[in-house]
């Protein structure tokens, strides 16, 4: 998690705590053994589950986000190779599809280590 973010989670760890009802919250750099995890912009969010949750279920469930991102990626790939567009779209638009690959990207490497763990955990 990035500076800002880590400030907003001390800053709203009371509130997190009771509405998620969790016991606890902390800040790692590897995600827990056998723990879901929810991909965001600036975070990956881990809750170590153990038993509670069907892992074949949540790697169906990041495999499927996952092909969703790739899906994007092509796309936005696809646009951003085609000359005629960057030549005549406006500057801002051809850089907001750029900046948007580039989200994608990181999205689909956090998905594919996501998948990897919950894999790995099963």
């Amino acid at each position: 998690a990035n500076t800002a973010t880590r400030e907003r989670l001390e800053r709203q760890a009371s509130a997190i705590k009771r509405l998620a009802r969790v016991g606890d919250i902390s800040l790692v750099d590897t995600a827990p053994k056998g723990s879901a995890q929810i991909v965001l912009n600036e975070a990956t969010i881990c809750l170590p589950l153990g038993s509670l949750i069907d892992l074949t279920a949540e790697a169906a469930r990041l495999q499927k986000e996952l092909v969703k991102v790739t899906e994007e990626i092509a796309r936005l790939h696809k646009k951003l190779s085609n000359d005629k567009f960057v030549a005549n779209a406006p500057e801002d638009v051809v850089e907001a599809e750029r900046e948007k690959l580039a989200e994608y990207r990181e999205a689909q490497e956090k998905l594919s280590v996501a998948l990897t763990r919950v894999r790995e955990a099963g």
